[in-house]
């Protein structure tokens, strides 16, 4: 059992890092009493939400069976319980996911390989390169927490069972939120003892300046969309466009709007294929794709000409911006944040 929620932890974690969504563990399937006595043998079978889907985990107990049988009681226990069933291994041969996949039988190998057709989701170990580059930034759900709390979003009492539920993380990424605050010496330690509060001993200015050197730029990769449909209009505004509203900084020539990972897999399928390009074009909606959902920080409402706009939050949108090298935005910057701290 020990080893099991071990797994189930690292694939949270995994979850967190390449998709901005957490993995909400809701204990054992009470359907599964009605299951065969050789399956409840062979899997550890865990309730879950992913992204707003209710899901199965189902994890071996002892080693791996063969592939054809992992095949086939992952079905049987999908037919039963009617919502999809994910497979949860330490390693998978080649031969072993490209069947799988074949199967359309959803799996997660955490920090290594990820297929889950019901988001649109296949990840392999070279699409995961890049993890050396964050090595030292904060994890994305911790990032959430300390921008929410710089714009006074979190609830007023902040014990972790109050902040999962407001934030929609579960309580192991409140424990890896409480961990990395320990370790930046960011956490109020007699509050934290006294009570089991996560409340924070600095804010404003000093919480930004302490914590903005440890944060990810939430941009992971930028396309842009010809002719996009009405609900990719209905996101934030953010990059130049969302700057643009907020200072005396001119519009851009592309709309730029942002987009978390998992939302753009489900609205990704309705484009065709020519409506995606690498490139800015003229016309086209310049889409961010980020690291976490926009959604997850408070937006920001701002009214022009009797049409509401809605924009991201200032402190992702300086880290999105911060490295371009342009004295404009440079300036625009400097106003926006000169009117947040």
């Amino acid at each position: 059992m020990k080893n099991q929620n071990v797994l189930i932890n690292r694939v949270g974690n995994y979850l967190q890092q390449t998709l901005g969504e957490d993995l909400l563990s809701e204990g054992a399937w009470e359907g599964a009493v009605n299951l065969p006595r050789y399956i409840l043998q062979t899997y550890e079978i865990r309730k879950a939400k992913l992204s707003n889907n209710q899901v199965l985990l189902i994890i071996n107990k002892e080693g791996t069976q063969a592939l054809s049988a992992l095949i086939k009681q992952r079905a049987l226990i999908e037919r039963a319980a009617g919502i999809p069933v994910i497979w949860i291994g330490e390693s998978i041969q080649g031969y072993f996911r490209k069947e799988m996949i074949a199967q359309r039988a959803p799996f997660i190998i955490p920090f290594k390989q990820a297929y889950l057709p019901l988001l649109g989701v296949q990840f392999q170990e070279r699409e995961l390169a890049n993890g050396s580059e964050t090595h030292d930034k904060l994890q994305v759900a911790t990032q959430v927490f300390v921008i929410n709390a710089l714009l006074n979003n979190l609830p007023n009492k902040l014990n972790a069972k109050e902040l999962a539920l407001s934030m929609g993380y579960s309580m192991m990424t409140m424990t890896r939120i409480k961990n990395e605050l320990l370790a930046h010496s960011w956490l109020d330690m007699d509050l934290y003892k006294k009570d089991g509060l996560l409340q924070l001993r600095i804010k404003d200015i000093p919480l930004w300046e302490a914590s903005k050197p440890y944060m990810q730029n939430p941009t992971r990769k930028r396309l842009w969309i010809r002719s996009p449909n009405q609900s990719l209009r209905e996101f934030p505004l953010a990059g130049l466009s969302a700057l643009a509203k907020q200072t005396h900084l001119g519009e851009p020539e592309n709309v730029v709007r942002a987009i978390g990972e998992v939302d753009w897999r489900k609205i990704e399928k309705e484009l065709d294929a020519n409506q995606v390009v690498p490139e800015q074009i003229d016309g086209a909606l310049e889409l961010e794709i980020w690291r976490y959902a926009p959604q997850r920080v408070k937006t920001s409402n701002i009214q022009e000409w009797g049409h509401v706009h809605s924009v991201i939050d200032p402190y992702s949108l300086c880290l999105s911006l911060e490295q371009i090298d342009d004295d404009r935005v440079k300036l625009s910057l400097k106003e926006l944040m000169t009117g947040m701290i």
